[in-house]
Formats: C-alpha cells, structure tokens, sequence
C-alpha cells in the first residue's frame, strides 16, 4: 500500500515538472520571437551593372524596385529605402572601382539587403575583342581573374558592412536569342555562375539566386527588351524579383 502510495507522489511530481517545462518553454519561444521582432524599415542597397539599374523596364523598376515593393506589400515591412549605385555597362573591374565612392561605402554601411549583378559586360568584352576567331579558350583563360576580382568585391562590401545579406542575381547568356549558333557560351555561363556561388558559400550571409533557366529558351525571348535584345524586359525584371523575393523569404527578414 505505502509503495503504490510512493509511486503516485512520484509520477505526480513528474506530471507537474513536465508542465512547468512546457510552459517555460512556451515562454522563452514567445521571449525570443519578441526579441527577433521583423524590422519595419528596410535598406536595401544595389551594385553592379545595368541589370540592377534596371535598364529595359520601361517602368524604370528593375528587379530592384520590384523586389522593394514585394517587401512592403507583404505586410511585415512599412518601408523599404532604395539606394541604386548600379551604372549601365560596368564590369567587374568597374565596380571594384566604384566601391572606392565614398557615397556608395557610406550607402553600404546603412543596408540590410546588397542586391548586384555583374559579370555580363566582363562576357561582352571577351565576345568583342576575339568575334572573328571566336573559341571558348578566351573564356577559360578568364575565369581564373575573374574569381579574383569577384572575391574582391564580396571583401569590399564587408568592409563596409559585415551583417547585410548579400544576394547576386546570377548571370543569364545575354546572346541567347541575338547569336543563337553561339550555344558554347551556356556553357560558360555555367561557369562562371559556379565561380561566383563557390565565392558567396563562403560567407555565412550570402547567396545567389539563379537566373540563367528565366532566359534559355527560345520561347524565352518574350521576356526580353525587344529595344535591344539583351536587357530583360518587364516581365523578365518580374520574373528576377520573384526569384530575389523568394531568397529573401528563404533566409529570413532581418530582426530589429
């Protein structure tokens, strides 16, 4: 009788010290949620080249402002600041340049986000210089510099801000419907797309989003500007914020 009576006492204790631990940690879930509380105002700040200045939209949005009013319509943020720095035609070694600007350091220091883009006008540049003997052996020979410089780059943005996410749109092959017979140049494409996710992987609050399927078919076409048949048009920009929205999602609001 004293030992049932014992065993009662014990599993009563047990049932109560279950429901204080669950209520505990109910509490420390709400206390943390309360302190990673989603900020209300975002900074976004943009680099690179014309596909963040947004050149082919004729809204004058780009992927950028696109993405800022996909933040704001969700109804966690109440404002987003934009600061385009983006210039149309930089390369990479362009925009190592430009993050010399004091304005555009002092815009960096202020961001959440780090949208950019570059690499395209660094294909266009091989594609000009080597036209007549185009082979693939041009393209090679630059990767190597080209991941020293894209290194670079991600180094002088943390100089100036080292808890923003960085997120670069990826690069599409911006001859796919202008040198069709070209289709080697996917392939390097590729490449350099590999490159520059093997550079971001190595930093904690980094990614890339992966544009290159938007603009591979020919069907495709419909989605870039019919002004110059290389910059995305406004339904190719739509389709690059969604994918940039998505990474946001997917990694999470910053916490005031």
């Amino acid at each position: 009788m004293k030992l049932r009576i014992l065993v009662l006492i014990a599993s009563m204790i047990l049932l109560l010290t279950a429901c204080t631990s669950v209520r505990q940690t109910a509490t420390e879930r709400e206390q943390k949620a309360e302190e990673q509380k989603t900020k209300e105002h975002i900074v976004v700040a943009a680099i690179g080249d014309s596909l963040t200045k947004g050149v082919g939209d004729p809204e004058g949005k780009g992927y950028v402002g696109k993405v800022a009013e996909a933040l704001k319509s969700d109804g966690q943020v109440k404002t987003v600041d934009v600061k385009n720095y983006a210039v149309q035609g930089h390369r990479t070694d362009d925009l190592l340049k430009k993050l010399d600007d004091k304005s555009v350091q002092n815009g960096l220091k202020d961001a959440d986000y780090i949208f950019f883009t570059i690499g395209g006008n660094d294909l266009m540049k091989i594609l000009r210089q080597n036209f007549l003997q185009l082979t693939l052996e041009p393209f090679q020979n630059e990767e190597k510099p080209f991941e020293k410089r894209f290194k670079q780059i991600i180094s002088k943005i943390r100089e100036q801000n080292d808890e923003a996410e960085i997120i670069y749109v990826g690069m599409y092959n911006p001859f796919a419907f202008t040198l069709s017979e070209l289709n080697e140049i996917d392939g390097v494409v590729t490449d350099w797309n590999k490159i520059a996710k093997k550079e971001l992987k190595a930093d904690k609050n980094a990614a890339m989003t992966n544009v290159e399927d938007l603009f591979a078919k020919k069907s495709d076409s419909k989605r870039i500007s019919e002004e110059d048949d290389f910059h995305p048009n406004g339904t190719g920009y739509s389709l690059i914020a969604k994918r940039v929205y998505n990474t946001i999602v997917k990694e999470g609001l910053p916490a005031e």
